[in-house]
């Protein structure tokens, strides 16, 4: 019984190395390029899928043909010049139908790309900073739900836009400025009451 014990502890050890040696291996392949070490790039997953899709390398890599073999010569003419890469990565990550959209999917750490404003009270307190308009807002938050997901929950107090008993007078309201309602609200959240 000990045999078996010892053995099926080995293979479990054995086991999780081995996973997590191969995780290892690809975060290391990609930080040896020396280009984005702040940045996790599992190019074995994004080959895989862009092969599947028909799309090219090319897609991200602006490659120039060059005929040099000094490697230190060379190794800057393949980087990825796209720079900023946000304009190649939010392509495909920007919502999860296309690829995942958390920062910390490939940030190691995303609070060094925040803006100097988004400290720990925050999130409390963006209210003045929303009013102003979403354009500002979207250039990192390129999907709706990322507002949505908080504001439109049921079950916490002060998560809404909208004071308590809105509902109350929103009808005039959407009258007067529906432009207003749009920008947060479709046709179907009005329907899902309206045509109860």
């Amino acid at each position: 019984m000990r045999w078996f014990i010892a053995s099926f502890l080995l293979f479990v050890s054995v086991l999780g190395v081995a996973a997590e040696t191969g995780d290892k291996k690809e975060k290391t392949w990609w930080e040896k390029r020396d280009v984005r070490s702040d940045i996790y790039y599992p190019h074995k997953v994004h080959y895989e899928v862009m092969e599947e899709e028909g799309d090219s390398c090319l897609l991200c890599h602006a490659f120039q043909k060059n005929d040099e073999h000094d490697e230190t010569k060379r190794k800057p003419l393949n980087v990825i010049a796209n720079e900023p890469l946000m304009g190649i990565c939010h392509d495909c990550h920007v919502d999860e139908k296309r690829g995942p959209w958390r920062c910390d999917i490939c940030h190691d750490d995303p609070k060094k790309i925040w803006p100097a404003d988004h400290n720990s009270g925050y999130i409390q307190n963006h209210a003045a900073d929303s009013k102003q308009g979403t354009a500002i807002c979207e250039t990192c938050h390129l999907d709706r739900k990322f507002c949505t997901n908080c504001h439109f929950r049921r079950d916490t107090l002060g998560t809404g836009y909208h004071p308590l008993n809105y509902i109350n007078r929103h009808g005039l309201e959407s009258r007067m400025m529906p432009e207003n309602c749009s920008k947060c609200h479709n046709s179907f959240y009005c329907q899902d009451c309206h045509n109860q």
